[in-house]
């Protein structure tokens, strides 16, 4: 995020990362589905622990995305007043450090997303 960023611009950015994190969860939900419908039938030991280290593994995601949306600022006055806050104090440093601190933890969580992701879905090909 750029230090001369409007209001605008934040508040499009932050309603953007809200919206990505509604969906990936809605992701996972359908996953754990998937899951729920395999751990149904009779399954080696080791396709049980499978399915247990996928169910464990979404948990954790949700989790992180339950404390990344509380982080975010949920009305317009809330953003604001960062907004404002952030641009008052006039320190390039602090602007960056919590807007950067944001988009890192987001850029993190889409990182480890994508990789469980990806080996989920081998999982699928391999089993359902």
């Amino acid at each position: 995020m750029e230090s001369t960023i409007s209001i605008e611009q934040f508040r499009e950015e932050l309603q953007s990362w809200k919206h990505e994190l509604s969906s990936i969860k809605e992701e996972i939900r359908y996953f754990e589905q998937h899951l729920e419908q395999l751990a149904t039938k009779r399954l080696p030991k080791e396709l049980l622990a499978e399915v247990e280290h996928f169910q464990n593994q979404f948990i954790c995601q949700k989790e992180v995305i339950d404390k990344l949306r509380h982080d975010l600022p949920d009305t317009r006055s809330k953003v604001d007043h960062i907004f404002h806050e952030l641009r008052q104090m006039n320190e390039e440093s602090n602007w960056e450090s919590q807007t950067e601190g944001l988009e890192g933890r987001m850029d993190t969580f889409r990182k480890i997303y994508i990789e469980i992701k990806q080996d989920f879905h081998r999982f699928e090909a391999e089993w359902m």
